[in-house]
């Protein structure tokens, strides 16, 4: 029955208990408060949502998550957002938000008050004045515990404790008082609680439903598998969720604010396009002008929405108008001038973000602009699904509503049933109200409405293929009901050996892996014992014991999620949270912040992220002084960034006694065609260093310049003799290559290639220590 409501009355009246709980949708950018009530007397069954007084004076269900301290006042959602931007409010420091996408990582807040100087501390004391409101309200008391806070549903374990410690402390109890549940399930509750015919209709038996939650601050992905017999008291269970993303409605609102109203604002007030930097437009600018950024993307949404009701396609040319913006910038009231949006800006600045066949995570350091369909791509991958596979996409998140992402989403899932939770309050509180409603069940019927289960296979890799722990869509917590018996890989009398311990996510992705030593003699004869458990956040506890070798210390290590995938780009980025945390709180030594700054510049830049690398260089260079490596990256990044003057300035200043100053220069000469220029500054390289990559650009010149015979003499230069592959850094051989194509050298060409992937799957395919461990009932045939 896809009625939840009639399903969970019949089962409350049998229990005959009164009780009102409390679900928190915890959001990037707005959070929700939900409770729902049973009264036995009438038999009556409630969930509403809290309301909040907004800056208009009208009462809204969504709190913006934002706090603030200000003339020693603390202030909570919409009046903490009415002083952003403003002379003395400064990000970090008096004004906390999005808190989220940082909750659980090593973050401060250096100069914050000393109760909101973490994450943590900023969630706590939001879910504090949730706690306070519900209390002051007229919701049916006494609410009491469990309560029930929302996450995404690829939060890792570090997450959702720091989120269980900052529920806890906002409403002054325990852990063990407060439980988590996913946001898609939590919608998926509300859909089935409020809407039982749409429920009826999306969730037959045997369907698979994509639950897309497109948020302020993330986009999380959902796919459940409609199975009434298995499925539990919900019917359906999690086949396959995607990893952690930080992708939503908030970085389309910074897209609009950097690609549309600074370069507008620049144009107003004659600014060149690379006077400002990247604190003016991320600490300045930005805080500014991100109010009327989402004013200007929800009135052009609305009008669209209009539109298509009506029959009437809108066109590119729609725009959409503010009243003007105060700007305040070094001192000056520079207002923006009748701020506007038109449905062309909006349309391009939303291609990377939906991007169909999503690149790997892009972007810059203002906005992040990762495709949504990545979520999509990774969920379907962990269900072993394809788009034509789903049935139904129920569709949650603010975001959501944005008609080019639902109009995507049809173009990928045509067949599907597209179904929206609602608009306006009905779609912002969907989470909470399931949030409530789960809270409800485990205070009254000591169960949940849906329980957590593993979202991936999950394998030990043995010598002898490997040992599988529990499938995808086990109940969880479990655990080994009894010891498995393994053995090492071989004997050893003298070094004994390292046992590899490797812990796999759904057969290929690695969720760990550590070293055990089991000190001599080893024998391939005795046993090991291996015991695990998983949690209800999908951490597994591996622990291998030696029985009767007191002088081995057992392996027991945690290992974290399994759904948790970082790519290189996010241990990049972990890597830059980790070093501002060192510097906040004077972890490094003041001599060393020239290259710490310089290395942050370096992890920045590999990012793409050039703007915000020069603002660190700039840094390592007023802590170093003149260094002629800092000032020939300088310009490398002002290259990148299409600021020629910029890039020529930075590398003349070194280009004396710098030969790869001379270069870069000749080469952004050819690039902007000023040929003679290009081929002055190849020879003065060349006069101080015969290298081969240095040929071949001149070769380039020479080429252009319509002096083929000349041209072919340089390229023949760069490739003669003896090349050392295995000696010639990836740079240098990719000019070789250009050069032997220049030459029409298929044979040099393909060395180089075959030397390329020979090189990259030596990197893909380093040496691994340990040795894996093998079953005990696979003895070699010797010792059988």
């Amino acid at each position: 029955d896809s009625d939840l409501a009639l399903r969970l009355r019949n089962r409350l009246r049998a229990a005959g208990k009164r009780g009102c709980a409390v679900g928190i949708d915890l959001g990037t950018s707005k959070s929700c408060l939900a409770w729902a009530h049973y009264n036995p007397d009438h038999d009556t069954l409630d969930c509403d949502l809290l309301r909040f007084d907004g800056a208009d004076g009208a009462r809204g269900v969504a709190l913006p998550s934002v706090v603030a301290e200000h003339d020693g006042r603390r202030l909570f959602g919409d009046d903490a957002l009415s002083i952003r931007g403003q002379p003395r409010v400064l990000p970090d420091r008096d004004w906390f938000a999005e808190s989220k996408n940082l909750i659980g990582l090593r973050h401060s807040y250096r100069d914050a008050p000393d109760d909101l100087a973490t994450p943590v501390d900023v969630a706590a004391a939001l879910i504090g004045h949730l706690f306070t409101c519900a209390k002051e309200s007229s919701i049916p008391q006494p609410v009491t515990f469990p309560l029930v806070v929302t996450v995404p549903a690829s939060f890792h374990a570090t997450q959702r404790q720091a989120t269980l410690e900052a529920a806890a402390r906002g409403f002054h109890t325990q852990p063990r008082q407060v439980r988590l549940l996913d946001e898609p399930c939590a919608a998926f509750i509300d859909l089935k609680f409020r809407q039982p015919e749409r429920a009826a209709a999306l969730l037959r038996e045997g369907a698979n439903v994509l639950v897309f939650d497109f948020g302020g601050g993330t986009c999380d992905v959902a796919i459940f598998h409609v199975d009434g017999a298995h499925g539990g008291p919900l019917g359906a269970r999690l086949r396959g969720a995607s990893r952690y993303h930080r992708l939503g409605g908030g970085d389309i609102d910074r897209a609009i604010v950097h690609d549309v109203l600074i370069p507008a604002w620049c144009k107003q007030h004659d600014i060149g396009a690379f006077e400002l930097g990247w604190s003016d437009k991320r600490r300045v600018l930005e805080p500014q002008l991100l109010a009327v950024a989402e004013r200007l993307k929800r009135s052009l949404s609305s009008r669209i929405t209009e539109l298509e009701r009506g029959g009437t396609r809108a066109a590119p040319g729609l725009t959409v108008e503010a009243v003007d913006a105060p700007v305040c910038h070094d001192g000056r009231c520079m207002p923006l001038l009748r701020p506007s949006l038109s449905l062309a800006a909006l349309t391009e600045l939303l291609q990377p973000i939906l991007d169909p066949e999503p690149p790997p995570e892009s972007g810059d350091e203002f906005v992040l602009r990762s495709s949504l369909f990545a979520p999509v791509a990774q969920a379907l991958l962990r269900a072993r699904l394809e788009p034509q596979q789903i049935h139904g996409l129920l569709l949650c998140g603010s975001s959501s509503l944005l008609p080019p992402v639902q109009a995507a989403l049809k173009r990928r899932f045509p067949d599907a049933e597209h179904v929206l939770l609602g608009d306006g309050e009905s779609l912002q509180g969907a989470v909470a109200r399931g949030a409530a409603l789960q809270a409800l069940s485990l205070q009254l019927l000591d169960e949940p409405i849906v329980a957590p289960v593993a979202s991936a296979d999950i394998t030990l890799e043995l010598a002898d293929g490997a040992l599988r722990l529990c499938r995808a869509g086990d109940a969880v917590p479990c655990a080994s009901r009894t010891a498995v018996l393994l053995r090492p890989p071989r004997d050893s009398h003298g070094t004994g050996v390292d046992i590899a311990v490797e812990l796999r996510s759904d057969g290929t992705r690695s969720a760990g892996r550590s070293l055990w030593f089991l000190p001599a003699p080893v024998h391939a004869t005795e046993t090991l014992e291996l015991t695990w458990r998983m949690d209800d956040n999908q951490c597994v506890e591996l622990r291998l014991e030696r029985p009767g070798h007191h002088g081995t210390t057992p392996f027991v290590q945690r290992f974290d999620a399994p759904i948790m995938h970082r790519d290189a780009g996010q241990a990049i980025r972990a890597r830059l949270l980790e070093r501002e945390e060192r510097i906040r709180a004077d972890a490094i030594d003041r001599k060393d912040y020239g290259h710490a700054f310089a290395e942050h510049a370096q992890d920045c830049a590999s990012l793409g992220e050039y703007e915000k690398a020069l603002h660190y260089l700039a840094l390592a260079l007023q802590e170093q002084g003149e260094n002629q490596h800092l000032l020939n990256l300088r310009g490398i990044w002002r290259d990148a960034m299409g600021n020629d003057d910029g890039a020529q300035e930075s590398y003349e200043r070194i280009a004396d006694s710098w030969p790869a100053a001379r270069f870069n220069l000749a080469l952004l000469h050819y690039r902007q065609r000023r040929l003679d220029l290009a081929l002055e500054w190849i020879d003065k390289a060349l006069d101080y260093k015969a290298s081969r990559p240095y040929h071949v650009l001149r070769g380039d010149i020479l080429n252009r310049l319509g002096r083929r015979d000349e041209a072919r003499q340089e390229w023949q230069d760069a490739t003669d003799g003896q090349i050392d592959l295995a000696g010639t850094d990836p740079w240098a051989l990719g000019w070789i290559a250009s050069a032997a194509s220049a030459l029409e050298n298929p044979a040099l060409e393909e060395r180089i290639r075959l030397h390329q992937r020979q090189r990259a799957d030596g990197a893909a395919n380093a040496p691994r220590q340990g040795e894996l461990p093998a079953r005990f009932d696979t003895l070699p045939n010797e010792l059988a």
